[in-house]
């Protein structure tokens, strides 16, 4: 969905001179307990490290030009992972990772891809005798470019919306 990064810039189809911009994330944010037989899990072991897993591309004939601008003073993408609360609980940032804007020479379609590992025991689980923590959250992925050119408009910023994950203490 192209409408969850901006800056968005369609390609013009009467035109296709015309320069463009887009991006999406290509994989959903998928959540992998470790370990575990390879499969995603809505329910997440408080007790365990989990990943995030997510990809994404920038696409059209302004790319290259673009990322070779920003690159200069931004070499790396920041993508960072956030827990919503569905209910009562906290709000938590999960991670961040670094990825290389890649290059030299940039194509019109340039892909990425990121691992967020979350720690132990950074989620909360339910407690019935609590009312203060569902237990349950929102994961949500942000791919973030900043730029240095000077004013608002010329960052490169994404996001994804991932599952909705209950966390439990199996013990």
């Amino acid at each position: 969905m192209t409408d969850r990064f901006d800056p968005n810039i369609p390609a013009d189809p009467a035109d296709p001179t015309v320069p463009s911009m887009e991006g999406e994330f290509t994989g959903l944010v998928a959540i992998t307990e470790q370990p575990t037989l390879g499969k995603g899990n809505l329910v997440i072991n408080r007790n365990k490290p989990f990943d995030i897993d997510v990809s994404w591309r920038v696409f059209g004939n302004l790319v290259p030009l673009w990322l070779t601008a920003l690159k200069v003073n931004t070499p790396e993408w920041v993508v960072t992972a956030y827990a919503e609360s569905q209910g009562p609980g906290d709000e938590v940032t999960l991670g961040d990772v670094r990825v290389p804007v890649g290059g030299p020479l940039f194509s019109q379609n340039e892909t990425y891809s990121a691992r967020l590992t979350v720690p132990a025991d950074t989620l909360h689980e339910e407690n019935p005798g609590d009312p203060t923590q569902s237990g349950t959250y929102k994961i949500v992925v942000t791919a973030f470019l900043d730029s240095a050119i000077g004013g608002v408009g010329y960052d490169i910023m994404g996001y994804a919306e991932g599952p909705i994950v209950k966390v439990e203490d199996p013990q």
